[in-house]
């Protein structure tokens, strides 16, 4: 299974086109960055991005990855919205029920 930090790696340089910038934009540096995409195409066993001369850009198996990881990213995304939604009770779920008796039985 593919680590969501792997994923968000990938985008992050496929977006860029650059292994450095991408670290930067990612807040670490550039060797772990490389050694995340390497080891993302390792267990995939394919290359996922063409290296440049001046940057890199996505293979064919890059973009589908791409696409695939930029939707399971945000669907991970709304996981957590809504979990926090319902932990703050601003969500979930309420069931109300009724008798045609209700009326025969007064509070109080």
């Amino acid at each position: 299974m593919i680590e969501l930090h792997r994923l968000r790696a990938f985008v992050a340089v496929a977006e860029e086109g650059h292994i450095t910038r991408a670290a930067g934009k990612l807040g670490m540096q550039q060797p772990p960055l490389s050694r995340l995409v390497q080891g993302l195409e390792a267990q995939l066993g394919c290359r996922l991005l063409r290296r440049m001369p001046r940057g890199v850009e996505p293979t064919e198996a890059g973009l589908a990855l791409l696409e695939e990881a930029r939707a399971v990213l945000a669907r991970a995304s709304r996981v957590e919205d809504a979990v926090r939604r319902t932990a703050r009770g601003e969500a979930g779920r309420l069931a109300v029920g009724f008798t045609s008796s209700a009326a025969l039985h007064p509070f109080g």
